[in-house]
This record gives structure tokens, C-alpha cells and sequence, in this order.
């Protein structure tokens, strides 16, 4: 019998053992061509990307790709090859010579990579043709699909290139396992393990330390500029609690945790039940044997949860924060005199809507005498400038009337925010804050306004984060009751004339924006909602979806690892399962141990991963991130999203892997 056929014969008498294997490396293929079809899909790349950046990004994530598919596919084979070490030390018993058993070993992985990279080949041009027709349609990309082909001959020949030189580099793994393992080696290495880790309770207490103290270090970040992340500095402080993470972590898996069981066994009430006396001495061996295993899975959850948590809120948070930075469907500046009418025509002429609203605002510029002032009187800069704001804009209040922000507020369909103000006396304002306080709260203060050489106070009843008017057009807006802004006018000239436009027929349409930006000759004053959402999404929509493919690769690796590591440790112990049956054990009880130990080695990576990623993500965002949003729980909903996603791809490994587990051991 030669080797291609008894690799075939293997292969079909172990098919439902193999058959996760396969679909998961015909996965990782179909995620490895579709990004190599995308990286060389010369249509799309001059379409998105201007400068090079997206085909830079594409070389960097290729090579991380290929690291993590190599070491994805390195693993998996270790892992069968494991499960087979008995069955190649009887080939040996019965003369096969180790090149002749190498030699088996690479015609099955020859098969195993050539049946997944047709599965991938297939899978992976209809995945890559989706992502041009998301892209497409989310950008509004004019692109002819029938001129890109469902298979990319240049993506595949690398992809051929590539599964080849795993075969090359798991052949050249297995020959030195089997060169260096003796034949008794061979036949009793399927009951080894890795390195024992031995426990004791100064480790466990150091790494449990370590584990709280970073995350002490990463909550010290919400005292802002009182905390160490800036007084010491943030990558110096940012490694220390990385390392201390990271330490902690190994220490806690290998030490901490087993200990604490071996500790636990002590109370012998608890300990001798059916189930406990079962699992409770199973986790401490298998922490034993496998603690390398679950702190790389551990890490691996973190680095999955994290990236994904992290990608989420950096593409959801800048387009929250547009309500800000943009709150009108467009907005400009009136220069000229026949300035309003004009973009009225334009605007006219682009939409029939019959629910489109024009409101003028004139912003007058009010300094005032008082000691002590907020940031935002002064803060930001001219935009007209001929160097691009470099020059300071003139410090002061811009002063805009009570009437005048509920009637934008209106028309851009805030009533909620309407809901919290009420009419202002004479000597009352509204402060728009340019960020949420950190410090000082202006509700209450009072600030004299130099109004024709005479000191008017006011005082702040409220502060706000509802700006009518862009930051590009106003910062220090200060919301005056309308007989003041009366008083204003009549003695001053205003400093702006801002033109806010809104209503649902012009909403999105980019081509009515470009046309008043040509006619206002590019002015950085035009300002317009979903234009800025639409360059956001632009602008990102590339970097995530090419770190999109990593994460999926992480999914992937991190189920599949747990379900075979599971699987193994079930196998080993089977016979100790035929031996509960015969002493009474009942299936249901014997389904419920496995379902324990298999939650258990799911859950430690999972629950360390989230609370790792909980602590990343909110470090992230408070330090690297604009805050021009309050904390609410909604602006964390990608974040939740992403977590919810990666449990609920948790459970169904879990499901699977108790499937098959009992499977195995019960036979049905």
C-alpha cells in the first residue's frame, strides 16, 4: 500500500476527527486569499487610497497574517500529531522506517492543505467579492464589479506558494519530533504532558498582586492630569502596567489558581461531592500539564477582545462626537452680501424637499473683565488664516440669543435637549462647554460683559454640551437671554454670520455639499453632518477591515485551540470515565462533569481576556481619544457589542466541544 493511499485511508477512518481541523485551517485559507485578492486588487486600492497608506497597511498586516497562520497550523499539527504518536510507534513496531512514517505524515498534510485550500479558493473570492460590494455601497464607490475577477490568479499562485511552504515547514517539524522521539518514547508520549508547573503560595500571592496593582495603575488614568499616566508619562507608565499584566497573569494561571483549588480541597464537605471529587483534582492536573497552553489562550483572548473592543470604539466614537463637532446637516459662514441667496438657489435646485430650513444666526463677539475665565474663551484658532490655523482666534464670548438655539435645536431635531432649558432673564446665560468638566463647574459663576464700556453681569444657570453651531464657527458660545442680545446688537456689529441648514430631504447628499463647497471656494467654515460621517467612514473604513482579517484569524485559533486541548484531555482520560460507569454513574452526571471541566478552561482565558480588555479600552479611550462626549454607557455599546459577539463565538466552541466530548466518551 503506498503512501497516498494510506494516508487517504486515514484520513476517511478519522474523518470525524479531522473534520474540525480542516474547516478551520480552510477558514484561516479563506481569510488569507480573500485579504490577498483585496491587496491586490488594483481597482479598489486606487479608489480608497490616495497617499499609499492602505497598501502600506496592506504589507504590514500581510506579514502578521502569515506569522499567525504559520503559528495557527504549527499548533494544529502538534496537536494531532500528539493524538497519533501511538499509532506511528506501531508502524515502527512493524518495521516502518521513521523517513517511511515522515512520509505519511506529509502526504496527509498534503491532502489535508489541498482540500482546504479548495474550500478556501471558493470560499475566499466570494468573501473577497462581499467586501468590494460593502465597501462599494458604504462609500459610495462608482466601480464596475464585472471588472473584478472572482479569482485573483496573482492572490492565488501566492496563496498555492504560501500552503506549500507550511507543508515544508510542518514536514520539517514532524521529521525532528520523529528523529529525535525513540520508539518507547513514541508509544507513551500520548500520555505525556508539558513541563509540570509546580505551585507555591509566594508565587500565587505575587502574581495575584501583580494582576490587581496593574489594574490599580489603569484605573488611576480617570484622575486625569493628577495621575501617574501623566505626571511620569504615559508609554513609560503604559509598559510598567503591560509587564505587570502580563507577569501577573502567568503567575496567577499557573500558580494562583491550582493552588487555590489544592487549597479549597481542604474543606472536605465541599470537596466530597460526585461531581467536585471528579473535576476539582482533573483542573489541578490539568494545570499542571497544560498551563502554557491556557496562559497563551489567555493571552490570546486579551489581544482578540481588546483589538476588537478598541477598533469598535475608535470607528463609533468620532462619528458620536460629529453631533458636535457638526450638529447641522450643513453649515457656512455669510461673507457677502449676496452670499445667503445664492446658496439658497443652490440648495433649492439640488432638492424638491418642501421640509428644508434656513436659519441665520449672528454671532457677536463679548469679552469680558472677569479674573478668572473658562478654557473655552480663548481656545482654538483662525481657520482663514493664510498659514491653516496657526493664528489664535480673538479671545472673548461668542454671544448667540435664547430664540435663536432652541430654533436651531429645533430644526435639527434635538427635542430632547429642548426639554432640559427654559426661558433666561435678562441677567441669565447658557455656557456651551467645549468638552465635559474635568475641573471647575462655570454653573453659578458670574461673568461682567463689556457691553459699550459698561460691565452687564450674568450668571451661569446652566452649562451645556448641546452646540447649536459648529466648533468650526463657534467655540465660547455663550447663550444670552434675548433682551441682552437686543442690547448687544444695538451696540456692536456681529462677528459671524452663520447659515444653518437642515431637513431629511438633503440629508446625506454629498453632491449638494461639493457643490456649495465649490461655490464657497472650499471654505473651512462649511461644515456638514453627514459629510463628516461620510469622511470618517472614508477614511477608517480600510484600516478596519484590514485588522478585521486578524481578528476573525483570532476567533478562529482561540476556539479551535480550546476545542482541541478539551478534546485531548478528555481522550487521555476516557478509560477514568468507563471507570465512573461502572461504579454507578449515570450519563446525565457524567454529561455535567464534562460540561464543568470544559467551562472551566473556556471561561479562565474569556473572564481574564474581558477584564484585561475592560481595563485596555478604558485607558484607551480616556487618554488617547478626544472627550468632546459625558461618559454614557451608550457611547460604550460597540465595545459591549464586540464583547457580546466574541462570547456568543465562545459558546458555540463550548457547545461544540461538550458535543463531541460527550461523543466520545458515551457514545451518543
Amino acid at each position: 500500500m503506498n503512501h497516498l493511499s494510506m494516508a487517504l485511508k486515514n484520513l476517511k477512518n478519522n474523518f470525524s476527527f479531522y473534520v474540525l481541523y480542516l474547516l478551520s485551517i480552510s477558514f484561516v485559507i479563506t481569510i488569507f486569499f480573500a485579504f490577498t485578492s483585496f491587496s491586490m486588487n488594483k481597482i479598489m486600492l486606487e479608489k480608497i487610497s490616495v497617499d499609499g497608506r492602505v497598501e502600506t497597511m496592506c504589507n504590514t498586516i500581510s506579514i502578521f497574517l502569515m506569522a499567525f497562520v504559520i503559528f495557527y497550523m504549527s499548533y494544529s499539527n502538534r496537536f494531532f500529531l500528539r493524538r497519533r504518536t501511538k499509532e506511528l510507534g506501531i508502524y515502527a513496531l512493524l518495521g516502518y522506517r521513521k523517513s517511511t512514517i515522515l512520509s505519511l505524515l506529509t502526504a496527509e498534510n498534503l491532502l489535508s492543505c489541498f482540500g482546504a485550500f479548495v474550500i478556501g479558493i471558493l470560499l475566499g473570492g466570494l468573501f473577497h467579492k462581499g467586501i468590494v460590494f460593502g465597501i462599494t455601497k458604504l462609500l459610495g464607490l462608482t466601480i464596475n464589479n464585472s471588472e473584478i475577477p472572482f479569482f485573483n490568479l496573482n492572490a492565488m499562485v501566492k496563496t498555492a506558494c504560501f500552503v506549500f511552504a507550511i507543508i515544508i515547514i510542518l514536514s520539517l517539524s514532524n521529521s525532528r519530533f520523529l528523529f529525535k522521539s525513540s520508539l518507547m518514547d513514541l508509544v507513551r508520549f500520548e500520555k505525556s504532558a508539558e513541563k509540570q508547573t509546580k505551585f507555591h503560595a509566594v508565587p500565587s500571592i505575587i502574581g495575584f498582586v501583580s494582576v490587581i496593582l496593574g489594574y490599580c495603575i489603569a484605573l488611576d488614568i480617570l484622575r486625569g492630569e493628577k495621575s501617574v499616566w501623566f505626571s511620569v508619562g504615559f508609554y513609560a507608565v503604559g509598559m510598567l502596567t503591560f509587564t505587570l499584566i502580563l507577569f501577573g497573569t502567568v503567575l496567577f494561571i499557573a500558580s494562583f489558581l491550582p493552588y487555590a483549588v489544592q487549597t479549597g480541597k481542604k474543606n472536605k464537605k465541599k470537596f466530597y461531592t460526585e461531581t467536585r471529587i471528579i473535576t476539582s483534582p482533573g483542573f489541578i492536573y490539568r494545570m499542571r500539564s497544560n498551563s502554557k497552553t491556557l496562559i497563551m489562550l489567555t493571552l490570546l483572548s486579551a489581544a482578540t477582545l481588546t483589538v476588537s473592543s478598541v477598533m469598535a470604539l475608535t470607528l463609533y466614537y468620532p462619528i458620536a462626537a460629529i453631533s458636535r463637532i457638526a450638529p447641522s446637516e450643513i453649515e457656512c459662514r455669510i461673507e457677502k452680501e449676496n452670499d445667503l441667496s445664492a446658496i439658497m438657489e443652490i440648495v433649492n435646485n439640488d432638492s424638491s424637499g418642501d421640509d428644508i430650513t434656513f436659519l441665520q444666526t449672528d454671532i457677536y463677539k463679548v469679552t469680558s473683565t472677569a479674573g478668572q475665565l473658562p478654557m473655552e474663551y480663548s481656545v482654538g484658532t483662525s481657520k482663514g488664516d493664510a498659514d491653516n490655523e496657526k493664528i489664535l482666534r480673538n479671545a472673548g464670548f461668542e454671544c448667540i440669543s435664547y430664540s435663536d438655539y432652541t430654533a436651531i435645536l429645533k430644526a435639527q431635531g434635538r427635542q430632547k435637549a429642548l426639554e432640559q432649558f427654559t426661558a433666561l432673564n435678562n441677567n441669565e446665560c447658557i455656557f456651551v462647554r467645549y468638552q465635559p468638566a474635568s475641573g471647575k463647574d462655570e454653573t453659578g459663576s458670574t461673568y461682567p460683559l463689556l457691553i459699550n464700556n459698561t460691565e452687564i453681569p450674568v450668571t451661569v444657570t446652566m452649562t451645556t454640551l448641546d452646540n447649536p453651531i459648529s466648533f468650526a464657527n463657534s467655540v465660547g458660545t455663550l447663550i444670552v437671554s434675548d433682551s441682552l442680545y437686543k442690547m448687544i446688537s444695538e451696540h456692536a456689529a456681529p462677528e459671524t454670520k452663520v447659515l444653518s441648514i437642515n431637513g431629511n430631504s438633503i440629508t446625506g447628499n454629498e453632491d449638494l455639499f461639493q457643490a456649495l463647497s465649490a461655490y464657497l471656494d472650499k471654505s473651512p467654515y462649511l461644515q456638514g453632518n453627514s459629510h463628516r460621517i461620510h469622511e470618517v467612514v472614508s477614511l477608517n473604513s480600510s484600516t478596519f477591515l484590514l485588522i478585521g482579517f486578524l481578528v476573525v484569524l483570532f476567533f478562529i485559533a482561540t476556539g479551535s485551540i480550546l476545542y482541541f486541548n478539551n478534546i485531548s484531555a478528555i481522550a487521555d482520560s476516557k478509560s477514568d470515565y468507563d471507570i465512573l460507569t461502572k461504579m454507578g454513574y449515570t450519563n446525565r452526571k457524567i454529561k455535567k462533569i464534562i460540561r464543568k471541566q470544559a467551562i472551566t478552561f473556556f471561561s479562565i482565558p474569556f473572564l481574564f481576556g474581558l477584564a484585561d480588555c475592560i481595563f485596555a479600552t478604558l485607558v484607551y479611550k480616556t487618554a488617547l481619544m478626544q472627550n468632546l462626549l459625558a461618559n454614557s454607557i451608550v457611547l460604550y455599546a460597540p465595545t459591549i457589542l464586540a464583547i457580546a459577539l466574541t462570547l456568543i463565538i465562545y459558546l458555540i466552541y463550548y457547545c461544540m466541544t461538550v458535543h463531541t466530548c460527550c461523543k466520545m466518551v458515551l457514545g451518543k
